[in-house]
């Protein structure tokens, strides 16, 4: 069940069960699942599934969080909920290493990104100086972000900074 997936952890540390049930319940709500606590595992789909996945480890507390495409399968509203719970523990002191392909998640959350390619470290900066580097794209065969190329061919001279300007708009609009 759901509810013991997630307990599993705590359990195996000797937690008491009287302390395993909120942080569980935590959790489950956080991560979309509390309806479903009661639920196999095996009858959800694969985003759910997934959260399920960060449900069990951010029961542990963790001071170092890393996630493998941790927004794969979700529709927006649970993506924008993962995305904003993450960004919440980043801010109370949780390092959160995320491993994406999602380029609009990148640009959209985090603050800074490093790109490995072939083994060694090509690129540490920004999302948007990431993205909108021709080199380190090519190199990494990342896709330099759609903004970037609508600024080039808009010709604006800045199209960096039209990419942050843009991203920043689109935080302040979702966020309000």
């Amino acid at each position: 069940m759901i509810y013991d997936e997630v307990a599993l952890g705590l359990r195996l540390r000797g937690v008491p069960e009287e302390e395993i049930g909120p942080k569980v319940e935590k959790a489950l709500k956080i991560c979309g699942l509390a309806p479903f606590r009661k639920w196999p595992v095996s009858a959800l789909s694969f985003g759910q599934k997934k959260r399920v996945t960060i449900a069990s480890i951010l029961v542990l507390d963790p001071k170092v969080l890393i996630l493998d495409e941790p927004t794969a399968g979700q529709d927006y509203r649970h993506y924008t909920e993962i995305m904003e719970f993450l960004k919440g523990l980043n801010a109370q002191g949780v390092t959160i290493l995320m491993i994406t392909h999602d380029m609009h998640l990148m640009l959209e959350y985090t603050p800074h990104a490093i790109v490995i390619s072939d083994g060694k470290k090509i690129g540490d900066s920004t999302a948007v100086d990431i993205l909108t580097d021709e080199e380190i794209a090519g190199q990494a065969n990342l896709k330099i972000t759609s903004l970037y190329e609508l600024a080039k061919m808009a010709g604006i001279d800045d199209a960096r900074g039209f990419v942050q300007y843009f991203i920043d708009y689109e935080r302040e609009v979702h966020r309000g």
